[in-house]
């Protein structure tokens, strides 16, 4: 993230990496927790923002575990966040610097997220659920399995395993080997949420130059490793950019209709139409003006007007999905976050990776994606961004629907993709532990009212040709 004028004070909870206690550093005469001001704002999923300092105080490495608070305040441009990390090896401490129990911490005032990790310490716990990357130890032991997975397939590790994102959805990690980089990656649990690193062995069958195929897997944990192919395209990029990449993926899901056999016996979620009405009903008419979560801002949700109308959108939601239902263009392979930051360019092509979220659906609501990751970094071309996804979409289905029909299937499929994201959202937040990363935790309102945007401006309340 840029500087701005913006500071980020971040709070450092350490735990030891072997015994129930936590660093206190000595400032002003006074036992406190670290604290290490950074310029500009910091993402608390990325260590390279966070752990340089920590790694200067301590004297050694340390591994991110979890945020376990952030605040941030836009009139005074400053982020505070407290964050969990553990040393990879005991440090020999500087002056200043001691191990604290629960006791002492209570002492010196350290505050309840270090007492919470301290009680967590004592007691053994592993952390929050489906979040196995917070707990101490889980990082040694991926460390010894990856290296034991590249040693078998010829590929030693050459050097330290590094974090690259520790966040609440997922941990990527990457190693050094003479052939180049690796990367492994293990996923959040969560019921919309796939076990990519079984899943994406699948599509790697089916798509073998679009979609990388694992270098090794542990099915029952989730962890997979991938070799490493180049940088992303990124969320800035032309618009004949975007253009191609949506023409690529256009044609794998034409080329994935007759398998969604396959990839529902592979482990992509089933979210067709059907299901997605289901989720209308038992959703909409109950969406309140207050935040479903108490870890919602309740500044970013809905508006009392933006409640109702989103109540009252229910009709027309289902109605898009029934006629939807009755165009030509059949179920396929969505992916579920398509935007340019989870594609890159290979020698092949363009390749897609990060199938957290992948699933079987109608195949325009990919559209919703790309078209948000795309306008936030080319807000003025919204317009022609949206006509030219559009254009392409109909040119690489044409053989399914004539093109006023495919038209007006896209239309009906905008306010559908919105709704399919808010879904996915909710369902992804309700799991999670608070802290919440705060983009996150906001795109569901976000979503709803794109939906609400998208019914309006298609004025899809009758049917078409």
């Amino acid at each position: 993230m840029s500087d701005d004028g913006w500071r980020a004070r971040i709070r450092w909870v350490v735990a030891h990496p072997t015994e129930p206690t936590v660093l206190l550093e000595r400032r002003d005469g006074i036992q406190r927790l670290p604290e290490v001001e950074h310029p500009g704002q910091v993402w608390t999923g990325n260590p390279a923002q966070s752990l340089p300092g920590l790694s200067d105080l301590l004297g050694t490495d340390a591994v991110l575990l979890r945020c376990l608070e952030e605040h941030e305040d836009a009139a005074a441009r400053t982020q505070r966040m407290t964050l969990l990390a553990v040393p990879r090896t005991a440090p020999v401490l500087a002056e200043g610097l001691a191990w604290a129990g629960r006791a002492e911490l209570a002492a010196a005032g350290a505050g309840p997220a270090a007492a919470r990790v301290a009680g967590e310490l004592e007691a053994g716990s592993p952390g929050p659920p489906g979040r196995p990357w917070a707990a101490r130890g889980w990082f040694a032991g991926v460390e010894r399995w990856l290296e034991d997975a590249m040693a078998a397939i010829g590929r030693p590790v050459t050097g330290p395993l590094e974090q690259v994102r520790v966040w609440e959805l997922s941990c990527v990690l990457r190693a050094p080997t003479a052939a180049g980089d690796v990367w492994f990656k293990s996923n959040a649990a969560s019921p919309l949420l796939v076990n990519e690193a079984v899943v994406l062995g699948a599509l790697a069958g089916l798509f073998p130059e679009r979609v990388p195929a694992p270098l090794a897997v542990d099915p029952e944990r989730g962890w997979m490793v991938l070799d490493d192919f180049g940088e992303e395209v990124g969320l800035v990029a032309p618009l004949e950019v975007v253009e191609e990449v949506a023409r690529t993926f256009a044609r794998m899901q034409v080329q994935a209709t007759g398998q969604v056999g396959r990839l529902l016996a592979a482990g992509c979620q089933d979210r067709r139409l059907d299901r997605l009405a289901e989720q209308a009903r038992a959703w909409l008419p109950a969406v309140e003006a207050t935040a479903e979560l108490a870890c919602i801002d309740q500044a970013t949700w809905l508006t009392d007007d933006e409640t109702a109308a989103v109540r009252a959108a229910l009709p027309q939601v289902l109605a898009c999905c029934a006629e939807l239902a009755g165009h030509a263009v059949p179920p396929s392979i969505v992916h579920g976050d398509l935007h340019l930051a989870n594609v890159a360019r290979s020698q092949a092509g363009w390749l897609f990776f990060d199938w957290t979220d992948a699933c079987v659906a109608h195949p325009f609501l990919d559209l919703a994606t790309i078209r948000r990751g795309t306008a936030f970094a080319n807000a003025e071309s919204d317009g022609e961004l949206r006509e030219r996804l559009r254009a392409v979409y109909r040119s690489e289905w044409a053989s399914f629907e004539p093109p006023e029909r495919l038209d007006r299937a896209l239309r009906l499929a905008a306010p559908l993709g919105a709704l399919h994201q808010a879904v996915s959202y909710r369902s992804i937040v309700a799991q999670l532990e608070p802290p919440i990363d705060l983009h996150m935790a906001q795109s569901t309102a976000w979503w709803l009212r794109r939906m609400l945007t998208e019914l309006d401006d298609a004025k899809l309340g009758t049917a078409g040709p």
